[in-house]
């Protein structure tokens, strides 16, 4: 049963495009073309029931992905991670009894992007795509080149300059060409600069996690939103708290719990709120400005941040992010490098929940919404923790210093713990 129309329409001047010619008919308005779903067709196809009797995982939900033919999908156990009341942080840092993390690190390449990026493969498969492209700071461009790797298919990735060094072994040992840019201009990406001009000119298949380059592969963050759904037995939380950088997992989650609340599986929609950190945070100066979706600004310096992943100074999907914090009556916060640190530290001592300061910095906005008294401390809260902290290990050497090297001695260890 067909449930999503095949014309994408664009958001801000309406032009209707078939999805198979949705690069070569787009309009210059530069924003995602929208996919609409038939809620009532999806009514009769899918139910509560019908779900929970599938494998708890990404593609439990591939009715709501923009995939005509299932054999199509690219499956590498993506999905269905856990969510886990908090043990120790939520209480002794926040006061907080109801604190939970959605643990994204278990995805196939350690980052909630291959949920994303397992539809926009998964899709070019359906499109016989030969190449596909991506321009990162190294997590949607790993998922890629898992995906890719998975499907058969040859992946070149454009990262900036200085993407971190554990990234980029990922990625070239997956088979992917690495190419790695330099800056030209002040506060423009030049590994976005020059995919758009790659994909132009040799006709690959545009595959970043953001904005207007390939509207299929949104549609695959609404799983977390899905999932939490069924985690929280169909009654969701109060707040979600992301790290948020070109605002589409914040905007792809929402539109997973609207789409269960259009089909009456939910209730109500939790609280959204982006967290950025204080070097790039266009997404929060448009809440805080209250900027209309499609007037967003972009940030106007290099943003220079242990959040690498959310260095986006021109966030590609902000007008869906804006529009998913005023619709659930959310907001933005901006966060300073200590307290990225401190909290991404916390988690990891606290919890055992090892995540990168990307995948962090939710904790950050958590503890300045605490201390603002936004929260009520018997709110449910969940902070997804997206990214795993492998990722980034120039970070971790900077943070944690050894003692140096002792003889296999009694007295030279007691030394040692002494200094402890």
């Amino acid at each position: 049963m067909k449930v999503y129309d095949s014309l994408l329409e664009c958001p801000k001047c309406g032009k209707a495009v078939t999805e198979k010619n949705f690069l070569t008919e787009s309009c210059n308005c530069g924003l995602r073309l929208r996919i609409r779903f038939d809620y009532e067709k999806l009514k009769e196809t899918v139910s509560k029931e019908k779900l929970q009797k599938r494998p708890f995982s990404h593609w439990r939900y591939q009715e709501f992905f923009p995939i005509r033919d299932q054999r199509n999908l690219i499956d590498l156990g993506c999905g269905g991670t856990p969510l886990l009341l908090s043990q120790k942080l939520g209480k002794k840092r926040f006061g907080l009894k109801n604190l939970y993390f959605k643990v994204e690190i278990g995805n196939p390449s350690g980052s909630f992007k291959d949920r994303p990026i397992s539809v926009g493969v998964s899709k070019g498969v359906e499109f016989e795509a030969g190449v596909f492209t991506a321009a990162s700071s190294g997590n949607a461009a790993a998922a890629l080149a898992t995906f890719g790797a998975r499907a058969g298919k040859e992946v070149v990735v454009f990262v900036p300059e200085h993407a971190p060094s554990g990234k980029l072994s990922q990625l070239a040992f997956l088979g992917a060409t690495v190419i790695r840019v330099k800056e030209e201009v002040e506060a423009q990406d030049p590994s976005v600069t020059l995919f758009k001009l790659a994909y132009e000119t040799f006709g690959w298949m545009p595959s970043p996690s953001f904005g207007p380059f390939n509207p299929f592969q949104f549609e695959g963050t609404k799983s977390l939103g899905f999932e939490l759904c069924e985690q929280f037995n169909w009654e969701p939380p109060d707040w979600i708290i992301l790290a948020t950088g070109s605002g589409g997992l914040l905007a792809g989650t929402h539109k997973g719990f609207k789409e269960f609340e259009t089909l009456d599986f939910i209730s109500k929609i939790p609280r959204h709120v982006a967290v950025q950190p204080e070097e790039c945070a266009p997404i929060v100066d448009g809440v805080i400005k209250n900027i209309p979706p499609l007037e967003f600004q972009d940030w106007e310096k290099t943003p220079k941040t242990v959040a690498g992943g959310l260095a986006d100074p021109h966030p590609w999907d902000a007008d869906s992010a804006l529009a998913a914090i005023s619709a659930s009556s959310g907001t933005g916060v901006a966060v300073t490098e200590e307290a990225i640190l401190r909290t991404q530290r916390w988690l990891a001592q606290d919890e055992g929940i090892f995540g990168e300061p990307s995948g962090t910095v939710g904790l950050a906005g958590l503890e300045l919404l605490i201390e603002r008294g936004d929260i009520d401390r018997s709110d449910r809260v969940v902070v997804p923790i997206t990214g795993i902290g492998f990722k980034d290990p120039e970070v971790l050497s900077r943070e944690i210093s050894l003692p140096p090297p002792i003889f296999p001695r009694i007295s030279e260890l007691q030394s040692v713990l002494k200094q402890d």
